[in-house]
């Protein structure tokens, strides 16, 4: 029998229990507390967004939260995800409890879909899911390059190319001391590649002051963050066009596995071998940094995961993320 309530953390140790239920139950996907602080930080204060946790016999064995997405155009839509102890991860009656209770809690909202992703390999969850109705809608594969003999002979040439073209890759950390408005045009240079990501909901464009507490993220890492710059409109070659992006990640909790959160390339400037070459100066930076591995997700028909298998990414099971019409 599990037990369902609301949890509202507020100490260190209110939030250690929620990283060590999701340690157990992910052990190559470790969080920490600033992670899960700075996540319920972020949160639009328009957007409903509730932790819970899942109690049996006086113990906590799940946690998770429940959402309306900020980053879609998705009326009535609510997202939810959770975690559980190894344990009881494929108990039926843990999914329909959650499920209950998430319904249960939005109910008064007036909810048109339910979502929730999972990784496929958790086959139980996958079925239970399918089983009530809920549809996958889109596939995310997850790849990860070790990078411990990388091969850079293999790309000769791809970074000189686009020198050649008049493109400077930066690193983050160098443009932002020099450059006042790098926020801003990093973020409408968000928004162009975001609306070209494949996406289940139309995207929204973040408001600008929710937008900059992203780089609140205690992984931000702007030594890891290479920015493709065209010079052309700016006379010191810096300061110039931002035309594309690949962004490294730290997780102190993982520190040699590192993260790409996203690369994207501006639709000027797409096919000129830019991408190739920001991940190549981003495989470099995390060598130096002593990383032995590189993991990112991308929609399975994204042709990034084509640039990223090039690279030498190896596929493991991908993220599925399923809607139910209600």
């Amino acid at each position: 029998m599990y037990t369902l309530r609301p949890y509202n953390p507020m100490t260190d140790e209110e939030y250690a229990a929620l990283v060590e239920i999701h340690n157990k139950a992910w052990p190559d996907e470790l969080s920490n507390l600033s992670n899960l602080r700075f996540h319920d930080s972020r949160w639009p204060a328009d957007k409903l967004r509730q932790r819970f946790v899942a109690d049996a016999n006086g113990e906590m064995i799940g946690e998770g939260a429940y959402m309306e997405p900020f980053w879609a155009n998705a009326p009535g839509k609510f997202v939810y995800y959770y975690s559980a102890l190894p344990s009881v991860e494929e108990q039926s009656d843990l999914h329909q409890s959650v499920y209950d209770f998430v319904l249960e809690s939005v109910m008064d909202r007036e909810p048109k879909i339910l979502s929730t992703d999972i990784r496929e390999d958790r086959t139980h969850r996958v079925a239970w899911l399918k089983s009530q109705g809920f549809v996958p809608k889109m596939r995310f594969s997850i790849s990860e390059l070790d990078i411990t003999n990388f091969d850079f002979s293999r790309f000769n040439g791809a970074q000189e190319r686009v020198a050649r073209e008049g493109v400077k890759i930066v690193p983050l950390a160098e443009v932002r001391d020099r450059d006042p408005r790098w926020m801003e045009k990093l973020y409408e240079m968000f928004w162009e590649i975001d609306q070209d990501i494949p996406q289940i909901d139309p995207p929204v464009k973040e408001p600008y002051e929710e937008y900059i507490k992203g780089y609140e993220n205690p992984n931000f890492w702007p030594e890891g963050w290479f920015l493709a710059i065209d010079p052309a409109l700016d006379i010191n070659g810096l300061t110039g066009e931002y035309v594309g992006v690949s962004m490294l990640a730290k997780n102190p909790a993982m520190p040699q596995r590192i993260n790409t959160w996203l690369t994207g390339v501006m639709r000027s400037h797409r096919r000129k071998g830019i991408a190739l070459a920001m991940k190549l100066r981003a495989i470099e930076f995390a060598i130096q940094q002593g990383g032995t591995a590189i993991r990112t997700d991308n929609e399975e028909n994204n042709p990034m995961l084509g640039i990223n298998k090039m690279l030498g990414f190896v596929e493991i099971p991908a993220e599925v993320a399923f809607d139910k019409e209600l």
